[in-house]
């Protein structure tokens, strides 16, 4: 009797630490998941406010008026907001000192980021030359009106002579006639000479060097 109590006792004393052990076992799974899941949250926690601070999310900055200003002026101003800036281009303005800012990009007020690059425009101070396009005598008044205007000149007042109605003879600059491809200030003002539409009246001339042969008067 004393044996069969025995084991009877061992077996449940078997499951009792067997049971022990997987409460031991679970529980440390448990602990290292909840340690793995903190040290994730933090790892993203730190990488966002990491990203935060280097591209300073929803910092902005008003980009200054530079316009008009020289190029040294203008980058002090654009400096000292926290911003660069490069020369991106050369254009001729009538308006404005040679050397000043005609043009910026992104346009004053507009919001950037610290340490963001400025385009500015500077005004050439060069009246920039311009080609005449082949219209004389190869091209109608219509066409040669938008052939020029495109082409960055000015026209004055129409001159008709003699000839097909509204076909261009001439281009005139300054009062002379100008060959197509001469190069002239752009904005130039230019007179196109066309035809009124009269006939052309044409004289033939009698050739005085013929020679006449004597047998003809025997």
């Amino acid at each position: 009797m004393h044996y069969l109590c025995a084991q009877l006792r061992f077996p449940l004393y078997n499951m009792s630490k067997d049971t022990g052990k997987k409460k031991r076992t679970i529980g440390w799974i448990l602990l290292n998941l909840l340690i793995m899941i903190v040290l994730a949250v933090l790892l993203v926690l730190i990488t966002f406010n990491r990203i935060k601070s280097y591209t300073r999310h929803g910092e902005y900055i008003s980009v200054p008026d530079v316009h008009g200003m020289f190029e040294e002026e203008a980058g002090k101003t654009l400096a000292a907001a926290g911003l660069k800036y490069e020369v991106l281009d050369y254009k001729y303005d009538n308006m404005m000192v040679e050397g000043g800012v005609i043009e910026q990009k992104p346009k004053a007020g507009s919001f950037v980021k610290d340490g963001r690059k400025i385009y500015l425009t500077l005004n050439s101070g060069k009246v920039p030359m311009r080609a005449v396009p082949d219209i004389a005598d190869n091209s109608s008044l219509r066409a040669a009106e938008s052939r020029l205007s495109a082409a960055g000149f000015k026209l004055g007042k129409t001159v008709f002579i003699d000839g097909d109605l509204d076909w261009v003879y001439e281009i005139r600059y300054q009062g002379a006639v100008i060959e197509a491809g001469t190069e002239i200030p752009e904005g130039s003002l230019l007179t196109i000479v066309a035809g009124n539409g009269n006939p052309v009246e044409r004289i033939e001339e009698v050739d005085s060097t013929a020679v006449i042969d004597s047998d003809f008067f025997e």
